[in-house]
């Protein structure tokens, strides 16, 4: 039986050239897909329609619409360059403009990506209608990281949107009936008296230069160094000249001097190293000077980073970083050259190898190294020094997940992924301070809960974040997880919750599964553990019948970890849910092994899992 259904196709005519498309698509993602331009401000794809610039504006069957907030439909007569398109397009541009001041020539952001600069060329405006109005604000840089520049705020509410419904940590907001309205930190506090916690979310979808990374101010530009007071000089000679010259002239210089920036900034992708979720960004670099790390095509965290991977950076210029190594002697340490360093560590390792045997050696890569340089660590203890005693920090609380999983699902890894913790309709974090263990992964789950009805269940001896977010929060005694775990595969079998069927196709070993859970009763899993037994029942109460997702962090470390790594799977597994795997029949024990031709293919909405971050 096939899983995949037929997907329909709708023809749409965009400026009279004919386009497929999938009848759930945004406008402006079709025409942006098609080689088309229409300017759009407000909107970004991993953000969706924010509907406040209206410079998408396109005639659709003889009307206007904003093709960030249309979907296609099949017959779709769509004209982007009609007369009515093309001035309701710059009507709305002038509006934006009236709330910045251009000077993109001595603009640190004059960098090739500023959606203002980028519209104003595409929409060949050369005079501004409405005049720039400056805001009775001053520049807020109260935050170590970023400033907010409110005259040069559009009020476009990207950053808005981002840190609402993407971080989901709900600091930001406009107050629309101000009669001078701004980006708002709390209802009006200073950024470092807010509630922000320095994510950078809003920094990265800002579309012109209102918030910027501080390291980027004074080093971006040829001119930006400049003092303030020649800077604003420059700025009001060439406003000066605007009315005769227009913006089509005094833009190709800014373009001039952004291309020489080209040469000079260099744009390095990397992947941040502070926890294991795997957010890759470009870090823009100008000799040794960091200016920015940019995400945006990130698989794994698209625009989202936490404080860490956005400006957790400061300490590679850091005065206080060695430089030199340093030897030990008598009680302390003394500068030492490298040939000399070097020259000692060969001398130590070859004295111990030749008295005490090449196993009398041990190595232990970082687990913040590259695999490059994990594999050069295993040569040498493998082939220069003849051992076999080699490991990676990462084991201590790995290798009871990955023994788990490979007891569970035959395979150490993680059986679902980060896209399947959007979908749940479950997720149940256990042991786990998402938000700041793993905050880009928090996004993900926070943001489901908030606009997708996505439920959360908690457990942790801690009542953080995301236990205060939970709509059921279990507190544990320490260490009893696997009791209550096990409590609720037992109530989930005996009470014929189970999934029967899925049982019995993918599962070996179900019967003695079942004598192993008879001491897991509910009554004794709330007394051991001290969760109330109608608490418990509510975890089941709560799972529906779709995707559950669960995480588990801290009972990696725990003893016997790989136990409570089959007790997060076995609950999961009796209600269906492990059908993601799908590449094999599971037992506790021993995965029964099948051909790749012979495994099913299993699709997202069956699908569920565990993931281990760590």
């Amino acid at each position: 039986m096939s899983y995949v259904k037929e997907k329909t196709v709708v023809k749409v005519a965009i400026d009279g050239v004919i386009q497929e498309s999938q009848p759930d698509e945004l406008l402006i993602d079709l025409i942006n897909r098609t080689g088309g331009a229409v300017p759009h401000v407000c909107y970004h794809p991993q953000l969706g329609p924010v509907q406040t610039c209206d410079t998408c504006m396109v005639e659709s069957n003889g009307r206007l619409v904003r093709a960030c907030a249309t979907a296609v439909a099949d017959g779709m007569q769509i004209s982007t360059k009609s007369a009515k398109a093309a001035a309701a397009q710059v009507e709305a541009f002038d509006r934006i403009l009236s709330n910045h001041l251009l000077y993109c020539t001595v603009c640190d952001n004059n960098n090739g990506n500023c959606t203002v600069h980028n519209t104003t060329k595409l929409l060949a405006i050369e005079h501004q209608r409405i005049p720039f109005r400056s805001k009775p604000y001053e520049v807020d840089n109260t935050n170590p990281f970023y400033r907010y520049d409110p005259d040069q705020c559009i009020l476009c509410g990207r950053c808005v949107e981002a840190c609402q419904n993407v971080e989901v940590n709900e600091t930001l907001s406009i107050n629309w009936e101000d009669p001078n309205p701004r980006v708002l930190w709390d209802g009006g506090a200073t950024i470092g008296e807010s509630s922000c916690v320095s994510c950078g979310h809003c920094v990265t979808v800002c579309p012109c230069n209102a918030l910027m990374e501080k390291t980027m101010l004074g080093h971006a530009g040829f001119l930006t160094s400049l003092k303030k007071s020649a800077l604003s000089g420059m700025i009001d000679v060439v406003k000066g000249v605007e009315p005769e010259t227009g913006y089509g002239s005094i833009l190709q210089v800014s373009e001039a001097e952004e291309a020489m920036r080209e040469h000079r900034i260099r744009k390095t992708k990397t992947v941040c190293t502070y926890c294991g979720v795997g957010c890759s960004f470009d870090v823009w670099t100008k000799d040794r000077h960091i200016l920015k790390v940019a995400p945006e095509h990130g698989p794994a965290n698209g625009i989202s980073t936490c404080v860490k991977g956005k400006f957790g950076w400061g300490h590679i210029n850091s005065e206080d970083r060695l430089t030199k190594p340093l030897i030990r002697e008598g009680g302390q340490f003394r500068e030492a050259s490298w040939d000399e360093a070097l020259s000692l560590v060969t001398r130590k390792l070859s004295e111990i190898k030749a008295n005490d045997g090449a196993d009398s050696l041990a190595f232990i890569s970082s687990s913040k190294c590259t695999n490059e340089e994990s594999y050069l660590m295993q040569k040498l203890a493998r082939a220069v020094i003849g051992t076999n005693n080699v490991d990676n920090c990462s084991r201590y609380c790995q290798s009871p997940a990955t023994q788990g999983l490979f007891r569970t699902v035959g395979y150490g890894g993680d059986s679902g992924s980060i896209s399947d913790m959007e979908k749940a309709d479950l997720v149940l974090i256990i042991g786990s301070n998402t938000a700041e263990s793993h905050p880009v992964i928090a996004t993900r789950v926070k943001s489901s809960h908030k606009l997708d009805g996505q439920k959360l269940i908690v457990s942790d001896l801690r009542e953080h974040e995301m236990a205060r977010r939970a709509d059921l929060f279990l507190h544990p005694k320490p260490g009893t997880d696997l009791f209550w775990l096990n409590a609720i595969s037992r109530y989930l079998l005996d009470n014929g919750l189970a999934h029967t069927k899925f049982l019995d196709q993918w599962i070996n070993g179900l019967d003695e599964y079942r004598k192993s859970l008879e001491t897991f009763t509910m009554e004794a899993a709330s007394r051991i553990s001290g969760v109330p037994e109608t608490t418990l029942k509510m975890v089941h109460d709560r799972r529906g019948e779709g995707h559950v997702h669960s995480l588990g962090d801290g009972s990696n470390s725990a003893h016997p970890g790989f136990r409570y790594f089959d007790s997060h799977f076995e609950p999961l597994t009796c209600h269906r849910q492990l059908h993601a795997a799908g590449n094999r029949r599971f037992s506790a024990a021993r995965p029964q092994q099948r051909a790749r031709s012979q495994r099913p293919r299993i699709y997202a909405k069956h699908a569920a899992g565990l993931s281990a971050c760590g």
